[in-house]
């Protein structure tokens, strides 16, 4: 858009004060009071949503001046002026990206290094890394480090004390070794030494906690400072285990900190970095928030040391055991993963394990460069290397591929080196530590997100312009014509939503018929399948499994025992599940998204029909606009509910649970192994008949209710939408052909 526009835009009278009103200041511009960050050449989209505001400021001001007229122009008004206040209040989900990676995988540089912070996150060098869930935004209000932490609920910690103690005291025969040092390590942390030594009620007391009240009154703790540095000293207590600071770490009663930066809205304004730890723990909440954000997650980056991602099959694993939370209940499009320590070689053993010469690398000793040059080209072609064998590795993980659809573009590999990127004489250039290029993916799906709510708001701004300018006076000829419309649109309305009513149920049909079946087998397989996932469990490990109702992330993996349950259910549903509900960049042509995408009312035809009416097209083209964010509306909802509807299986299967692992849980002494594992193996058995009837009728029902929502939302906002357009009342004159004008270049 050239300066004309944005000029003539800023400085528009839409209309006259009209006679008597009170004199008030006009909104001013975005541009002139300095709202949001200031930037030097601000982004396309930044500067046009500005206008835009701007523009519908001012349609909201001048409607506010006839709020005394007469009772239909004052409805009229009250509408127009509830979708702008919708229209400004609408804000998008921001997109998640998810970063797997074990401790030492070098993710806190990464992050740090993206960031340009190189004192942000602590490294998990010398303190071992924890459950904590870690959230990196954008700050876009002021220059200032932030943290806010949220706590798990007293009730939860008291609930998991009491576990934590019981797994302390379990005899060494029974013991689970990495259970029995995580619980050790939390008391400790904590509590201080003298932690494990006091009895269950002298740790529950409120006085241990007085260094963190708002664990105690069940608040967020927020934490500012001014350098990045001083916020990491602030925060590492909350989120790393240090054994220089035990009694002083509060990281096993905190669920979640957010940490938000400054000086990166060019690429973090519209995204979150979620770091998502490996490993779980005693704790359901953790574990509860670990699922709901993963399930959020737009794509997945898994980060893991060169030296090891060449083999390293954990990383492989820490994705196809949480696979379907990411695929069919999620919403993730695509993985990316990231070799991190490139500069970690050392190029002597490398060329010699290789059988490399000077000569293929075109060096020489006598080079004065030669050292730099031979480890730079050593760096160069392990890259290279690597990214041939993650791509290879990746092509053998069938169940990756079986759940989405693995496109060309669905996986990117990455070999990064933070330490190159940050250090002060590096040998490599910024695009070969490719960190640039990681930041670039970011201000890509920024970007994206930014166009994306950018052009939702300026559509609907010229709508509810093409709204105003449909409800001038009319003459009788007129009110006859705009009766007419109203008749052709009601028709075809109810002709659209009964061909989506239909296709609807046939989603819901064949979906039933699909669960009907995998219900039969997990009723035959269910003992034998719930036999595979505990006996060979410890009794540590089977015990926080009871504790989570049915779901632990072990150091080993994800154990579900309630989705394993389901597993024939889920795998008669996901190609078909997938097919009707696949993510939003991947819409088939059998998914109810492209379903809903070909539903209109206003054809080419209509529009051809009435382009020559000033008045009558305004009120197709604003029906048109509402019918196109109506759509792009639904699109999220059924992304959320589809992630719903996918879960009720599992979900359903752990409410018929939770009684009997409430009771193994319980149980405790001699033997205690054995009578757990009877108890789950017995209540499946004396429960399967109904178990997975009842969880097959949960989905049909949360299926059926989504879609008579959508039925129900496209019916009603239409007809909403067209009475109020085709209706007698009237607005007074506007003359607002300029600011039109002008936001159809700004839609261009």
């Amino acid at each position: 858009m050239d300066n004309r526009a944005s000029k003539r835009l800023a400085g528009n009278g839409s209309f006259s004060t009209p006679p008597g009103t009170p004199k008030k200041s006009r909104p001013s511009s975005p541009e002139k009071t300095g709202e949001g960050t200031s930037m030097c050449a601000p982004d396309k989209a930044s500067m046009n949503i500005r206008i835009a505001k701007s523009v519908v400021a001012n349609i909201k001001y001048g409607l506010n001046g006839y709020k005394n007229e007469d009772n239909p122009t004052r409805k009229l008004i009250e509408n127009v002026s509830d979708h702008i206040s919708k229209l400004d209040t609408c804000t998008a989900k921001k997109t998640t990206v998810g970063v797997f990676g074990k401790t030492g995988a070098g993710k806190s540089s990464l992050i740090n290094a993206i960031l340009g912070e190189t004192d942000l996150l602590p490294s998990g060098t010398l303190c071992a890394c924890t459950s904590v869930i870690i959230q990196i935004e954008a700050n876009t209000t002021d220059s200032n480090y932030t943290a806010e932490i949220e706590f798990i609920s007293k009730e939860e910690w008291n609930a998991e004390l009491e576990t934590l103690v019981n797994v302390l005291l379990e005899d060494k025969k029974e013991r689970d070794d990495a259970l029995f040092k995580a619980a050790n390590e939390k008391i400790k942390a904590l509590y201080g030494e003298k932690g494990v030594c006091q009895t269950l009620k002298d740790l529950k007391k409120d006085e241990n906690f007085t260094k963190i009240p708002e664990f105690l009154k069940s608040k967020i703790k927020k934490i500012v400072c001014e350098k990045a540095s001083d916020l990491s000293d602030e925060i590492g207590r909350y989120i790393q285990h240090d054994d220089s600071l035990l009694g002083e770490c509060y990281w096993p009663v905190v669920k979640t900190v957010t940490i938000k930066v400054p000086n990166c809205k060019d690429f973090l304004e519209h995204v979150v970095l979620v770091d998502l730890p490996g490993t779980g723990d005693y704790n359901k909440s953790r574990d509860q928030m670990w699922r709901m954000k993963l399930r959020d997650c737009s794509t997945v980056w898994i980060v893991s040391e060169i030296n090891r991602a060449l083999a390293d099959k954990d990383a492989w694993e820490i994705v196809s055991s949480s696979i379907t939370d990411m695929a069919q209940g999620g919403e993730c499009s695509s993985l990316s993963f990231i070799c991190t320590k490139t500069d970690d070689i050392n190029p002597q053993s490398y060329m010699r394990a290789l059988k490399l010469k000077d000569d293929d690398f075109h060096i020489t000793p006598e080079d004065p460069q030669y050292g730099n040059k031979k480890r730079i080209a050593c760096i160069m072609h392990r890259n290279g290397k690597a990214k041939k064998k993650v791509m290879m590795q990746f092509l053998q993980q069938d169940t990756i591929k079986e759940h989405f659809d693995c496109d060309d573009n669905f996986l990117s590999v990455f070999t990064v080196s933070s330490e190159e990127f940050t250090k002060e004489d590096p040998i490599l250039n910024q695009e070969q530590t490719e960190i640039p290029a990681l930041k670039d993916l970011l201000r890509k799906y920024n970007i994206n997100h930014k166009n994306e709510t950018t052009r939702h708001y300026i559509s609907g701004a010229i709508g509810i312009l093409s709204l105003i300018q449909s409800s001038k006076k009319s003459d009788a000829k007129m009110m006859m014509e705009r009766s007419k419309l109203h008749a052709i649109l009601e028709t075809d309305l109810q002709q659209a939503v009964g061909h989506l009513h239909e296709y609807c149920h046939e989603i819901k049909s064949s979906l039933q018929e699909l669960l009907a079946k995998g219900a039969s087998e997990s009723e035959e397989k269910s003992v034998e399948t719930a036999e595979e996932v505990i006996m060979d469990s410890r009794h540590q490990t089977l015990t926080a499994l009871c504790k989570n109702d049915g779901f632990f992330r072990a150091q080993k993996g994800v154990i579900d025992l309630n989705s394993s349950l389901a597993q024939p259910m889920f795998q008669h549903i996901n190609s078909k599940f997938s097919e009707f509900f696949p993510t939003q960049e991947k819409v088939t042509e059998e998914s109810l998204q492209a379903k809903i995408d070909q539903f209109t009312i206003i054809t080419e035809d209509l529009l051809t029909k009435y382009e020559n009416s000033p008045m009558l097209s305004h009120v197709l083209k604003f029906l048109k606009i509402k019918e196109n964010n109506l759509k792009k509306v639904l699109q999220q909802e059924i992304v959320e509910n589809k992630k719903k509807i996918y879960a009720s299986l599992s979900e359903s299967i752990q409410t018929n649970m939770q009684p009997c692992y409430k009771d193994a849980a319980a149980v405790k002494g001699p033997g205690c192994t054995k009578i757990k594992q009877d108890m789950l193996l017995n209540h499946i058995e004396s429960s399967k008949s109904e178990m997975f009837q009842k969880a097959k009728r949960k989905m049909v029902a949360l299926l059926d209710h989504t879609m008579k929502f959508i039925v129900e939302m496209m019916r009603t906002e239409l007809m909403e939408s067209i009475n109020l357009s085709l209706n007698e009342n009237t607005l007074p004159f506007m003359d607002i052909s300029k600011d039109t004008e002008s936001l159809n270049m700004l839609s261009q």
